[in-house]
């Protein structure tokens, strides 16, 4: 029964890992190609390709991980105890794990370098401030659809994947638009060495907006009345292997 258990968890990782495999080569392949006859690697392409990318991997997942393939967003769940904190960790691993191989796959393909994020303009603050709105955007609209019980089954890959199309539009020209640190790690790590620099704008400015979102949905929902966890099954999964082991 315990092999089971962990098996199942298991499960879980690979399909944080695959999703995030999507959701990075997406983009970055998009990048990459963008500059081949016929590509487009504009503002308004990249966004849709990373809104739609992010919708499929949802409805592909999302009854299987909850469909986080970020760590800001495994971080908020934590955070607003919709998440067991003993699986923040392999989640994070698994999601970084998958960007780090969609980027290098799209290095294989097309060479190093696209699809990175950076500042633009040299105001590192405002950077910072912009990821931490977008990801606050995103993870009160993940709060809402995945975490509470009133929200139909069908709207979180549509709800999530056209909030990620217009953070894009709107962080793209200063940030880049990432709310990911699994997005932009994987990129960068195959890019110049700079690349890597200004990093810790998407360590902090993600985070930040993902905790401050998911507080203030927990703190407007009211009781637990209409919450769930995400994955609303896991606290049984958890719950099991822990009795199992003692």
């Amino acid at each position: 029964m315990i092999s089971a258990a962990r098996d199942d968890m298991r499960r879980r990782y690979v399909a944080e890992a695959v999703g995030t495999f999507g959701i990075v080569f997406a983009p970055v392949a998009l990048s990459a190609t963008g500059h081949l006859t016929g590509g487009d690697s504009g503002l308004m392409a990249a966004a849709w390709v990373s809104g739609l990318a992010v919708l499929a991997m949802i409805y592909v997942f999302g009854h299987i991980s909850a469909a986080h393939f970020n760590p800001a967003v495994t971080l908020g769940f934590a955070a607003a105890g919709r998440f067991p904190w003993r699986f923040v960790v392999p989640y994070w691993v698994s999601q970084f794990a998958g960007g780090i191989i969609a980027a290098g796959l799209s290095a294989l393909l097309f060479g190093g370098g696209y699809g990175v994020h950076g500042p633009s303009g040299g105001l590192l603050i405002r950077a910072v401030t912009i990821e931490a709105v977008l990801t606050f955007f995103l993870m009160l609209v993940i709060m809402a659809v995945a975490t509470d019980k009133r929200s139909n089954g069908a709207i979180p890959g549509i709800a999530i994947g056209l909030t990620v199309v217009f953070d894009v539009l709107i962080g793209g020209p200063i940030s880049g638009g990432s709310m990911n640190p699994a997005r932009t790690f994987g990129p960068a790590l195959f890019a110049d060495k700079s690349a890597l620099y200004h990093y810790w704008i998407y360590l902090i400015g993600p985070a930040t907006g993902a905790i401050m979102a998911a507080k203030l949905y927990e703190a407007l929902r009211g009781d637990e009345t209409h919450a769930k966890g995400a994955p609303n099954d896991l606290s049984e999964a958890m719950a099991e292997i822990q009795s199992i082991e003692v």
